[in-house]
């Protein structure tokens, strides 16, 4: 069950870790970074017509990752068509319209774990 401040990590093999990635904006970065383990980057903006917008974060240096492909089709489920495949392990979180990170809407949350059964 997602609370307002919980993220998701979907890993290479489509595992999915929650993160609770509190509320100011140093301990969100500082949380999502960790369980990247690297700098991040905002890669996919997802607008929602109700509730909070989606974003999905990468590892800033992810260019000799592996394809996420799981990532990939959460991304497609929430926003088809898929704008462009995802390397490495990712963060979805929810954003506001004023650009704070939020916890995920449990409908998007329901999505992305559908989406990373195995293929």
């Amino acid at each position: 069950m997602t609370s307002q401040t919980t993220a998701l990590r979907v890993d290479l093999d489509g595992r999915i870790r929650e993160l609770d990635i509190g509320t100011t904006r140093n301990e969100q970065i500082r949380i999502i970074g960790r369980a990247l383990l690297d700098n991040i980057d905002a890669v996919d903006f997802i607008r929602r017509p109700t509730g909070p917008d989606l974003v999905v974060f990468a590892r800033a240096h992810r260019a000799h990752q592996a394809l996420n492909l799981h990532a990939a089709n959460a991304v497609h489920q929430l926003a088809a068509p898929l704008p462009h495949l995802i390397a490495g392990e990712v963060v979805f979180a929810g954003y506001t319209a004023a650009g704070d990170l939020t916890g995920l809407p449990e409908d998007a949350a329901e999505t992305i774990r559908a989406a990373c059964q195995p293929l």
